[in-house]
């Protein structure tokens, strides 16, 4: 008897488990290499500390189209950005271009940028690493070092800034 109950079963499990044609679909999954999405938005950053700072970029990120799920809380959000910022310095009244790279997960952020400010009195490149606090990639707030590349330059920014950040994402305009 327990034989036939046996057969019976691993029959009838059989055909539970048995592959069907949606399981070989002609669809082949496409591995994506690269991860931006094509969301695209507008930085703008008051920093101060000795010194006031402004920045406005454009920059483009990875902001997910879709929700990655527990609410957004694990969100990994890159961006990249390209703007101008004014410096305020001293006696120093200074613009510039930057670049920055910028890196959001959760409720961390790490930002790494570098700038080329002039003045009328002189010039100065910065390379500026940043850390901080992120509310889901949209209000920073960093700590950050201004490391100086020329020193024999008038324009010297304070080494240290605080940041507030606020990222305007494209797809909520």
């Amino acid at each position: 008897m327990k034989k036939i109950f046996l057969i019976i079963a691993i029959i009838g499990f059989s055909f539970t488990y048995s592959q069907t044609n949606s399981d070989f679909s002609e669809e082949k999954k496409i591995f994506k290499f690269n991860p931006w999405d094509n969301i695209n938005g507008i930085k703008v950053a008051p920093s101060y500390f000795e010194n006031f700072e402004f920045e406005i970029s454009y920059f483009i990120s990875s902001y997910p189209e879709s929700d990655p799920g527990f609410g957004g809380f694990f969100l990994f959000v890159q961006n990249i950005g390209l703007g101008l910022e004014y410096i305020n310095s001293g006696n120093h009244n200074a613009i510039g271009g930057k670049l920055t790279y910028e890196l959001n997960y959760s409720l961390l952020s790490a930002q790494i940028g570098t700038d080329y400010i002039i003045s009328n009195k002189d010039y100065q490149y910065r390379l500026m690493p940043k850390i901080g606090l992120s509310l889901f990639s949209f209000l920073n707030l960093y700590f950050g070092w201004n490391f100086n590349l020329r020193t024999e330059s008038t324009l010297q920014p304070p080494k240290y800034n605080l940041t507030l950040s606020l990222n305007l994402y494209d797809m909520f305009w």
